[in-house]
């Protein structure tokens, strides 16, 4: 399923419009004439090719696995999307050769492995190639999508930014038993009440959610970057993370978007 609204890919390539959406009636099966406000979708581990010329020194089978890319997060991002009428920004290469979901100034933003998996082309770049390559790969996705951020802000009040990942539940199982996580900062009071309202949903819905796991909420992320430079009175950043056991499913992620959406609706 891919969304009604325009997408960014990691390159900027298609800008996202600021007009705001109309939002779909999914009972009346017909436009509403609610406006959708305060909403951005992100999903910047959507993809695990390459771009167009470019060799990491990295097998297929590598990057297909959770070393390059989030399964299914992509299926989940596109649907919210969809159901809100709201943008959707996604990465459409691999983060084995950029991660868009790091700072530009963090070591991982050009990762020299991930997930143990070795990068072999990005080690050793010198100081000028690394910011060649992330003035070309990196900055326009997060300049994109900080921009729709801010128009949201601007004409809401505040903004929900909602990335969307995934996370293998193979590499501890003993610990990732649950079907997905909800990341925030829990000393955000709006944002702390956001993710709530999220876990609620997920729960009535069946899924075993937990806050704030497989990882923390205000670790070097997207997010956090933009928590930090917005404040969180106007700005709430929440990461999903939907486990393969749900992602690999026939209707795991559809059954997802579909508890969160009206959540979302009512926000």
């Amino acid at each position: 399923m891919r969304p009604s609204t325009a997408t960014t890919t990691s390159s900027g390539s298609t800008s996202a419009s600021r007009d705001l959406p109309r939002a779909v009636n999914p009972v009346a099966g017909r436009d509403s004439v609610a406006i959708v406000t305060g909403i951005v979708l992100s999903c910047e581990h959507a993809a695990w090719a390459l771009p167009d010329g470019v060799d990491i020194g990295v097998s297929v089978d590598a990057r297909r696995s959770q070393a390059g890319w989030d399964h299914g997060a992509l299926d989940i991002a596109a649907a919210l999307a969809e159901g809100l009428g709201a943008p959707l920004h996604a990465g459409s290469f691999t983060r084995m050769f950029v991660d868009l979901n790091r700072p530009a100034d963090h070591p991982d933003a050009i990762p020299v492995n991930s997930y143990g998996a070795p990068v072999p082309a990005n080690v050793g770049l010198s100081p000028e190639a690394r910011a060649a390559c992330l003035a070309r790969h990196h900055a326009p996705y997060w300049s994109s999508l900080r921009g729709d951020v801010d128009a949201r802000a601007a004409a809401a009040g505040r903004v929900l930014h909602l990335s969307s990942h995934s996370f293998d539940p193979a590499l501890d199982p003993a610990v990732r038993t649950f079907a997905v996580g909800v990341l925030f900062h829990p000393a955000q009071p709006w944002e702390s009440a956001v993710a709530a309202r999220l876990l609620a949903a997920l729960r009535a819905a069946g899924f075993d959610a937990r806050a704030n796991q497989p990882y923390t909420g205000v670790g070097p992320a997207v997010c956090t970057s933009f928590r930090d430079a917005l404040g969180g009175a106007r700005y709430a950043g929440i990461q999903l993370e939907t486990s393969h056991a749900v992602t690999a499913l026939a209707d795991g992620c559809a059954r997802v978007a579909a508890a969160l959406l009206p959540a979302l609706r009512a926000l």
